[in-house]
């Protein structure tokens, strides 16, 4: 019965919580000089802290119910509990599902870091635009000098956050990439193996390789939540079609309305903030404690209620013709990331 549940659990979790497409641990190598994974972790914990979310208590894991749970929640406070209760075991599974986890730890750095580069851009402009008018002799007003303040301090909080993440997701798809090569050197003609070979194959940008593995899943394609997943992480990663990829996070949700990680990609991938807020909102509700809630939310709920309230004056009546806003950028789709880890 044990073993039979560690191979469904597997199957589960390989399939339905790959790498980020729209943020590979990979870009923007340069940032990830200028902190150590300790720090990074640190200042991540300390973040979410501050914004309401205490560290999560230390409580072994005991049972492979509660690792599928906490990997499928995406409770990433409760994953170094998971990595003990598999560290060491052996046999394929263990393998496998120890990977597993080193992966979804890297995509989940990698998704919310993309969330909060395009943040930072945001608050980077607004910063800037005020500065400009404060240093052509225009004075700002008390109102105008506030937001200057909040922008400037909001940019680097998000710089700082995107650093720690891009850390994260690098050393954990490192480790990854070891157990990864264990398994397949071990176990080279297992379809468990190349579950968690697409998974990694992925986050690394080596589509040659991911093709190779995906050919033991996609018979399952049209029942199979995880499948659809990762169909829908291709379409955006090596694509970059945003609608295919949300076609198919939507699809992978309505057949398995508990895949989190879906919802954290239909966050990400929207192009207008009330879409952005609506998804976030959804996220809250299975998750409240994911990452991009407590890390990305203040800032996007802030932005959702500057654009309500401006929709709101638009719709009062008797007042002056506005301009509609100009939408926000969506988060842009990077390059691939280079093979390798």
């Amino acid at each position: 019965m044990r073993q039979r549940l560690c191979q469904v659990g597997l199957a589960l979790l390989v399939a339905s919580f790959t790498g980020c497409a729209a943020s590979t641990p990979h870009a923007d190598s340069a940032d990830t000089t200028h902190m150590t994974p300790v720090e990074a972790q640190a200042f991540i914990t300390q973040a979410q802290a501050e914004r309401g979310t205490p560290v999560a208590a230390r409580m072994p894991v005991t049972s492979m119910e509660q690792f599928l749970e906490i990997v499928l929640a995406d409770d990433v406070g409760r994953f170094p509990d998971a990595a003990a209760f598999v560290e060491g075991k052996p046999g394929l599974d263990a393998l496998a599902l120890h990977a597993t986890l080193e992966l979804t730890w890297s995509d989940l750095s990698s998704t919310v870091a993309a969330v909060v580069r395009e943040l930072r851009k945001r608050a980077e402009a607004n910063s800037a635009r005020l500065k400009q008018r404060q240093e052509s002799a225009e004075k700002l007003t008390p109102a105008e000098q506030e937001q200057l303040d909040r922008a400037q301090k909001d940019a680097a909080y998000l710089e700082k956050a995107k650093m720690a993440l891009d850390v994260l997701a690098a050393d954990h798809l490192r480790h990854a990439d070891q157990i990864v090569n264990e398994v397949l050197r071990q176990f080279p003609r297992d379809p468990r193996t190349y579950r968690v070979a697409a998974f990694d194959h992925l986050l690394n940008g080596d589509w040659p390789n991911f093709d190779k593995a995906m050919t033991w899943l996609k018979d399952s394609a049209t029942e199979d939540a995880g499948v659809q997943y990762l169909f829908g992480l291709e379409a955006l990663q090596r694509f970059a079609v945003r609608n295919d990829a949300r076609n198919y996070f939507e699809g992978a949700l309505h057949l398995n309305p508990k895949l989190v990680r879906a919802r954290a990609k239909l966050v990400l991938i929207q192009e207008d903030i009330r879409a952005t807020h609506d998804q976030l909102e959804q996220l809250k509700a299975i998750a409240p404690r994911h990452a991009i809630v407590n890390i990305a939310g203040p800032s996007l709920n802030s932005e959702y209620e500057t654009a309500t309230a401006l929709d709101r004056a638009r719709a009062t009546p008797g007042a002056a013709p506005m301009s509609a806003p100009t939408p926000a950028p969506a988060p842009p789709t990077p390059a691939p990331a280079a093979p390798g880890g």
